[in-house]
């Protein structure tokens, strides 16, 4: 059986693309962005790109429709991230939330049926310690309005129509298919060392504490989440459970930078966010656990650059 995966190419997407094909299994990637990221060059027998929008939904329902007798279900990863959003409201809430009506409706014309959504542990706002499945979702800003929408959309279409409809809640990916330099202010500031940027001060921010994820742990919850029977629960937070400060990260950062740069952040926050995700659920449910810690994230994350910049 295939798995089709919306934003193919993305960061967390070709992650997991990667290891569904090291499984054996054919992956249908479908993307705006055609340039593919150099980890799938070893699994590109088994990968099928289609170039395509989800919000063009005659050609996602071409997509779809093609292979639509081999799809095990569809992941859906397509959405842009915090103050992202602000740039172009308009056009980036619908990006986020139609996406995956498109995605939800033609699973429904088309009998697929399993969606599994790529969500954020933005959509908790502010929680006392870790935030666990059970507690309300609370968005304190626009980005994460939009994916808490999305997630009670879904709700109900696997309510009204039967979609077997799946939500992971992931929190700061970081590693090795992302460029810092086109990334959203703090996650520029936590790692830009390790790209050799230049200008990385802000006022604010070194004393956020977040839950940065390696992406090959975030994938490997994509995949068991995706793969898994017979569920008791449909969301599940894909995180670490631990906190780090942004002052901490960008301080590993400029340790195992290949490209040494000044980094100056000021103390305070800069998000109201939650500290870090409760992953029990995950690992009782899932089989899930992180296997890399940050600073050998980091290691992996400087080297990758590293081969990039030559």
């Amino acid at each position: 059986m295939a798995v089709f995966i919306t934003g193919g190419y993305g960061h967390l997407a070709s992650w997991a693309a990667l290891l569904l094909a090291r499984q054996g299994r054919k992956v249908i990637l479908y993307d705006i962005d055609q340039e593919p990221p150099d980890h799938l060059n070893e699994v590109s027998a088994q990968v099928t790109f289609i170039p395509g929008d989800v919000l063009d939904l005659p050609t996602l329902r071409n997509a779809l429709e093609e292979h639509r007798s081999e799809l095990d279900g569809i992941i859906h990863t397509v959405g842009v991230m915090g103050e992202l959003v602000l740039s172009n409201p308009h056009y980036y809430v619908t990006l986020n939330i139609m996406g995956l009506v498109n995605v939800l409706e033609l699973a429904r014309v088309l009998q697929v049926k399993k969606v599994l959504y790529t969500s954020t542990g933005a959509v908790y706002g502010v929680v006392p310690g870790l935030a666990h499945e059970t507690h309300t979702p609370n968005p304190t800003d626009l980005y994460a309005a939009t994916k808490v929408s999305a997630e009670y959309l879904g709700i109900q279409y696997e309510q009204a129509f039967g979609i077997d409809f799946r939500i992971a809640r992931l929190f700061f990916v970081y590693g090795p298919g992302k460029y810092p330099s086109r990334f959203i202010r703090l996650y520029k500031m936590a790692f830009g060392a390790l790209e050799g940027l230049e200008g990385l001060h802000m006022d604010r921010g070194a004393d956020q504490r977040l839950d940065f994820t390696y992406v090959e742990d975030a994938a490997q919850g994509i995949v068991l989440l995706f793969d898994a029977k017979d569920l008791p629960h449909k969301i599940f937070n894909i995180a670490t459970g631990e906190s780090h400060s942004v002052g901490e990260v960008a301080e590993l950062a400029q340790r195992y930078t290949h490209f040494p740069v000044p980094v100056q952040i000021g103390p305070g926050e800069l998000m109201r966010r939650s500290e870090a995700l409760d992953i029990a659920r995950a690992a009782s449910e899932l089989g899930y656990a992180p296997r890399v810690s940050l600073e050998d994230g980091i290691k992996r994350y400087a080297d990758w650059l590293k081969q990039r910049a030559r």
